[in-house]
């Protein structure tokens, strides 16, 4: 094998691949490159066996031939040089990158036909909605891998909408799009899964086509191949959690405002080895008091808010509450009915975006 490659080019295509492998101490050319130089194009293919990654490009091709490596070291060498250009040949079980070499992996074991066919297309998307889909809701997935049931963003294909969905049990996102689908799919994406497409597509222009094939979910863009495995555990039935919900009580506060009294007081909060990210709230009057303590520190910030319904003191999880309001843009509203029934949050003009946040125990 032997071919060039922009150094640039070489570096970004590493940096996402470094995303996906993982070691692999039962099977390790699964945490291999593989790079397949034929005729005037160069072929990338990585997996951890739940997510595929295939990706393409055009190249000065000398010649043609296949070699597995992990790619690590040689991103940290390659940032390192200045060439505009870096040729990449293989000899004797050895890549050459400009004046280093490293060793190869015995490829007759690497998975074939990892580019399944795709059965029907769901939709397509741009991209940038998409990421934006992903990102404004994930931070309420279940982070562990315990629950695979949560440990992931349930996805709303419908020919009038897009939806994304995320909980952890003690709160829940919810957010609905105007893009439309060309059927009727459901589908539950692992996070890690998630966290590994949104690195891809972050500073992609274009649109992204989904499609699936038995219990995979593959996204295709530009010369880019996606798959990852979706998640066939049953997601908890969050329509009856949204729907049908009224509220004796709304506060409404400036975001800028709101967002920084929120970042300060979870300096201290977070510190609480009482209650980690744990704070009182007390809404009174046109004022919103939040307090916290620890063992170290206390604080309490005041904030103005429009309220309708009478005072009344919660206890809330900060750092939950902050997760979601540094993703809007406009004024924010808190409805509730008391200290230990569910909380709603939404912005101004957008009840397409939902946030359900679960009480602590309020402390006298």
């Amino acid at each position: 094998m032997n071919f060039n490659i922009k150094r640039n080019e070489l570096v970004e295509i590493f940096s996402e691949f470094i995303n996906i492998l993982k070691d692999n101490p039962v099977k390790p050319i699964i945490s291999g490159l593989k790079i397949e130089s034929n005729n005037g194009k160069v072929i990338f293919t990585g997996t951890n066996l739940d997510v595929n990654y295939i990706k393409s490009v055009s190249c000065e091709t000398i010649e043609n031939g296949i070699v597995i490596f992990k790619p690590n070291l040689a991103l940290e060498y390659i940032k390192l040089l200045d060439d505009e250009f870096i040729t990449l040949s293989s000899k004797n079980e050895v890549l050459s990158i400009h004046l280093a070499e490293f060793t190869l992996l015995y490829h007759d074991n690497f998975p074939e036909n990892l580019e399944l066919p795709i059965l029907e297309e769901v939709a397509k998307i741009s991209s940038q909605e998409l990421y934006k889909g992903f990102e404004k809701t994930k931070f309420s997935a279940a982070p562990s891998s315990e629950n695979l049931a949560i440990n992931c963003i349930r996805t709303i294909f419908r020919n009038d909408r897009i939806s994304f969905v995320s909980t952890d049990s003690y709160r829940l996102t919810y957010l609905k799009t105007e893009n439309k689908a060309f059927m009727d799919k459901d589908f539950s994406i692992p996070l890690d899964s998630i966290n590994i497409l949104c690195k891809l597509i972050k500073d992609v222009n274009g649109d992204i086509s989904i499609g699936y094939n038995g219990e995979n979910l593959i996204f295709t863009w530009d010369n880019s191949y996606f798959l990852t495995k979706v998640t066939t555990l049953p997601f908890p039935n969050f329509d009856a959690i949204l729907c049908g919900n009224s509220f004796s009580k709304e506060m409404e506060f400036n975001y800028t405002e709101f967002k920084s009294a929120l970042k300060k007081v979870l300096t201290v909060a977070r510190t609480s080895n009482e209650a980690k990210n744990g704070a009182i709230l007390e809404f009174k009057g046109k004022k919103l008091s939040i307090s916290a303590s620890s063992g170290k520190a206390k604080i309490n910030q005041k904030v103005d808010m429009i309220k309708t319904g009478d005072d009344f003191k919660c206890s809330l999880n900060i750092k939950f509450l902050y997760d979601f309001i540094e993703n809007l843009n406009n004024n924010a509203f808190i409805k509730g009915n008391s200290s230990s029934a569910m909380f709603e949050i939404t912005e101004t003009n957008n009840l397409s975006y939902k946030y359900i946040l679960m009480p602590l125990a309020l402390r006298d």
